[in-house]
């Protein structure tokens, strides 16, 4: 009964008001040397302070600039002015967080030295990179742009460091694509060499035809066809005339001559004709391949023209990856540390340790008493 009796009690005196009443000494002196505590020790005496640097932007929407800049049918999604979508902002994020701008920032602006990392200490390169990690920081935001933080305790540096890596986004994504574009233009520049040469091949077997008379098969074959047939005419007239003239007339007479004149000129043209009627025959089926072919390649050779010129711009482009919305400036105040945080935090976390020892402690008492 006695101990029944006591419970009421006992919860009595461990209410919230009555516990913070009876110990209100010990816990403001307590909470009152942390809070002095945590103001002096979050002082820059002990924890350097550090600014936030943060550049803002967008990535565009093409990957290539030829096809925004030379195709006739550019649809939205390539307008060279167009911002880019979560795939684009995702590899710009995939590039700001490779190796090579990490080096490169490293050895710019010597961040070894700068965090206080011996070189020749135990894995030197692990702890830069912790560091680069734990003060460099990349991000998609919820507009789909791409944020770039930095933090350091030299203001100037951070902004430095935030606009220098995304200089080098530009210039990192240009040199991986450039490395690609020569690569593919090798290629196409040779097609394009060997495709010249068969031309020239097919055009010194068309001029060695062309200086054996025949220049237009199908024009020539008819007009040649139809002189022919003129001059053979003729020519069977003339002799039929002649034939005629002989038999009443002696061979000087003048008739006799001229018309064996005329005779003789027809048969020499037909003669002249059929020699090139004969080319046209040896070489006409040829002629007729060979021009179409030519034309074929020509064709080919445009085409091949146009991709080797489209990846020459690509090649050669340095047109930016991103839109910057803000750039990095020095910051006027620092970010880091959170003073009144870090009291706040201190002085609860201590004041629950304290509320927590002193109910275990009179816990401890009171089954003592009670045993």
């Amino acid at each position: 009964m006695f101990q029944k009796a006591s419970q009421p009690n006992y919860l009595e005196a461990t209410s919230l008001p009555a516990f913070l009443f009876k110990w209100k000494k010990p816990l403001l002196i307590v909470c009152g040397l942390t809070l002095i505590a945590s103001v002096i020790f979050s002082g820059e005496s002990f924890i350097k302070p550090k600014y936030k640097s943060t550049v803002i932007f967008f990535p565009t929407a093409t990957n290539s600039v030829s096809k925004a800049l030379l195709d006739e049918a550019v649809s939205e999604k390539q307008d060279i002015l167009a911002f880019g979508e979560e795939e684009q902002a995702e590899q710009l994020l995939q590039i700001l967080n490779s190796d090579y701008i990490k080096n490169e920032i490293a050895e710019k602006y010597k961040l070894m030295q700068h965090y206080g990392i011996d070189p020749n200490g135990q894995y030197p390169h692990t702890r830069l990179h912790q560091e680069y990690n734990d003060n460099i920081k990349f991000s998609r935001t919820e507009f789909m742009s791409v944020r770039i933080d930095v933090m350091d305790t030299d203001p100037q540096m951070a902004a430095d460091i935030a606009n220098d890596i995304s200089s080098l986004l530009d210039s990192t994504k240009t040199r991986m694509q450039r490395e690609r574009a020569v690569e593919a233009l090798k290629i196409i520049e040779g097609d394009l060499n060997e495709k010249k040469k068969a031309i020239q091949i097919k055009e010194d077997s068309l001029m060695i035809i062309r200086k054996k008379g025949m220049i237009d098969y199908r024009n020539q074959a008819l007009v040649w066809n139809e002189e022919y047939a003129k001059s053979y005419a003729i020519m069977n007239n003339q002799k039929a005339t002649l034939y005629e003239l002989e038999k009443h007339y002696s061979s000087n007479d003048t008739a006799v001559l001229n018309t064996r004149a005329r005779y003789r000129g027809a048969e020499a043209s037909v003669k002249s004709l059929e020699e090139k009627l004969k080319i046209l025959a040896d070489y006409g089926g040829f002629s007729i391949a060979l021009s179409e072919e030519l034309a074929m390649e020509r064709q080919e050779l445009t085409r091949i023209q146009q991709q080797y010129y489209k990846l020459k711009v690509d090649a050669e482009q340095n047109l930016p990856h991103k839109f910057v919305v803000d750039k990095a400036t020095k910051a006027e105040k620092k970010s880091y540390p959170i003073r009144w945080l870090i009291v706040l935090v201190s002085v609860s976390c201590v004041f629950i340790l304290c509320c927590l020892s002193i109910l275990m402690l009179e816990k401890y008492r009171n089954l003592n008493i009670h045993s």
